[in-house]
């Protein structure tokens, strides 16, 4: 599983649109659609405000498992 899949996994089970964390990140929709659908990866800071708006770990989208 790519970043993208796992962000919009974890932003679904938490019943949020694109909008929604958009809004919550100060990121455009259109870039976390990319993120989310091309598997484009971000850039540290903006892994930060994905991360806190869904209040996980940066670790977790990255998919570190240690």
């Amino acid at each position: 599983m790519n970043f993208g899949q796992r962000l919009k996994l974890i932003r679904t089970s938490r019943d949020l649109s694109v909008d929604d964390l958009a809004d919550a990140t100060q990121i455009h929709a259109s870039t976390i659609k990319r993120i989310e659908r091309r598997g484009i990866r971000p850039s540290l800071p903006t892994v930060k405000k994905l991360a806190d708006a869904l209040n996980v770990k940066a670790a977790l989208l990255l998919g570190v498992t240690k």
